[in-house]
């Protein structure tokens, strides 16, 4: 009986140890996968201040929309090419909408934060909208609420919200029905657009996942427009392609009325591929996310 309570109490113990062990072992991964995060963020920080020491003033585009990228509140460096646009496509009413802003403001947290401008973010997730009220409290101009933003209802609510009409910026990024938001898009109108593309549908294919929410299980690559079909929907909507960031997340278009300095590109031309988040030299992810979409049998639009 004695030798039984001893094994016992040994088992909890090896059991107890083993528990911390594995704590200690999931605290070491996400330590170092924080540490790379911000690896990378001083990395992009440290090129960007080299390219604007050494770089030329005369660099043709794209090459010179792409020599202006920084990072100070955006994920890929986006905030230098957006604010090198506002500049050559003008600015007017210093507003923004921002659909799928995260906790962090998304795309439009420069403006916001740095710049002062008013606006509006959407998300909808609870957790991220308290985060980004509780971000950009300071700035009373700035609207964050939790809507789950839809084909059928974008322009009503964007217009009960006090955004119809002329706005500088806009962004669009909720990892799925992106194409049907701005192909139903008519009450807002804006001189810069920022629009997430799915890189791994390459950049020949116009295709986007249907207009709905995408079941659970679905292939981390099934989601969003490619390029091509942002492309096409812009075009339509009154907007040219001029631009890709380098890590193959957003794509920028200017209003055709404005900034005629800018070179219009073609999806192909403008397309790059989804790098490696972590990545210390930009990677491209490598997948056939088309298999693994017919392998589920799962649906695909093309338009």
């Amino acid at each position: 009986m004695a030798q039984d309570t001893d094994l016992r109490s040994e088992l909890s113990a090896m059991s107890a140890k083993l528990d911390r062990l594995t704590g200690l072992v999931e605290k070491l991964g996400a330590d170092a996968k924080q540490d790379g995060k911000w690896r990378m963020i001083f990395r992009r920080q440290l090129t960007a201040l080299i390219r604007a020491q050494y770089l030329t003033t005369d660099l043709t585009a794209p090459n010179a929309l792409q020599g202006r990228r920084f990072r100070l509140r955006s994920q890929n460096e986006e905030d230098g090419v957006i604010l090198a646009l506002l500049q050559a496509a003008g600015v007017s009413t210093r507003r923004f909408v921002e659909i799928g802003s995260g906790g962090t403001g998304g795309n439009s947290a420069t403006l916001a934060y740095e710049l002062g401008w008013s606006g509006v973010m959407l998300d909808a997730s609870g957790v991220a909208v308290r985060a980004a009220l509780e971000q950009f409290r300071a700035n009373p101009g700035v609207m964050v609420q939790r809507k789950m933003v839809t084909s059928d209802g974008i322009n009503e609510l964007l217009g009960n919200l006090g955004f119809a009409g002329d706005v500088d910026f806009l962004s669009i990024d909720i990892d799925g029905p992106d194409y049907w938001l701005l192909d139903a898009l008519t009450v807002t109108r804006s001189r810069v657009l920022v629009m997430e593309y799915n890189a791994l549908f390459g950049p020949e294919r116009a295709v986007t996942v249907p207009d709905a929410t995408p079941a659970k299980g679905t292939p981390k690559g099934y989601f969003g427009a490619s390029l091509a079909a942002l492309e096409k929907c812009a075009r339509r909507k009154g907007y040219r392609l001029v631009l890709c960031e380098d890590a193959g997340v957003n794509a920028f278009f200017v209003r055709d009325d404005l900034a005629p300095q800018v070179p219009t590109l073609t999806a192909a031309q403008a397309w790059r591929p989804r790098a490696s988040r972590y990545s210390v030299d930009d990677a491209p992810i490598v997948r056939d996310v088309f298999a693994e979409i017919a392998a589920q049998g799962l649906p695909l639009v093309e338009v």
